[in-house]
């Protein structure tokens, strides 16, 4: 049974019009739906703090977020509620979201698949309002995935923090974008473990296969060079250099 439109009265509100979902199900809508939403409010507000407030309503599963009282502005609020509906549109349409971040068209690809096991289309809705509403298609999955897959791969270089070391299954670091926060996923030799260590939350540049997407945007790297940039304490500062100068 779906939601009864008149009793919408939350800011965004996701709608899974299916008469069984597992826990995994509404796990996934729901935490890719929450995702997409931070996403596009760390771009439209991003010096406001995160505070989703949570309505379920009866009937479908309905699950409805609003911004906490006096978090956002009106106008703000307005612009988060149009950038979801236009992003999720976008991708529809086979374009990319100009105002979406690589983790949001994700979290919007997610939120398209949740049901793509079922045989029949599933009815996944978004909400901005009691009166207007987007379903989320399959084709939004299969935009999402061209614009975030690698197409090529040729040798080179990218610069991150290397923020994450995993050694489950295979050694892995992940190197993020100092521009966009984009996350770079690396493969790394078991002998790049001690330099990755000493390397844990500092810049560095990783040398190697580079995977790139059809614009030129680096997705991962087989590592074969990890270069670690030097820290403050460690560039010499002017008064040094001068100094060295009249020593020479």
């Amino acid at each position: 049974m779906a939601i009864d439109s008149r009793n919408i009265d939350t800011d965004l509100t996701l709608e899974l019009d299916e008469d069984e979902i597992t826990v995994s199900e509404f796990t996934a809508a729901l935490g890719h739906f929450l995702g997409l939403v931070k996403e596009v409010t760390r771009r439209i507000a991003p010096r406001r703090p995160q505070n989703w407030l949570i309505k379920v309503y009866p009937g479908s599963a309905g699950i409805g977020f609003y911004g906490k009282p006096g978090n956002f502005t009106a106008s703000e609020m307005v612009s988060i509620r149009n950038t979801v509906l236009e992003g999720i549109t976008s991708l529809e349409n086979g374009q990319r979201p100009s105002v979406f971040s690589d983790r949001a068209i994700d979290h919007a690809r997610g939120l398209s698949n949740v049901f793509a096991q079922r045989k029949k289309p599933s009815k996944i809705r978004i909400w901005s309002t009691n009166e207007k509403s987007l379903p989320v298609k399959s084709a939004v999955a299969q935009t999402a995935t061209r614009i975030l897959e690698a197409v090529y791969e040729d040798d080179g270089s990218v610069e991150g923090t290397l923020e994450v070391l995993s050694g489950h299954g295979k050694f892995e670091i992940v190197v993020y974008d100092p521009i966009d926060g984009r996350a770079i996923k690396c493969e790394i030799p078991e002998d790049g473990m001690l330099t990755s260590l000493q390397s844990f939350m500092k810049r560095v540049e990783v040398f190697g296969k580079v995977r790139y997407r059809k614009d030129g945007t680096p997705v991962s790297v087989r590592v074969e060079k990890i270069v670690p940039f030097p820290m403050k304490s460690d560039i010499p500062s002017v008064s040094d250099v001068r100094g060295i100068l009249k020593v020479q």
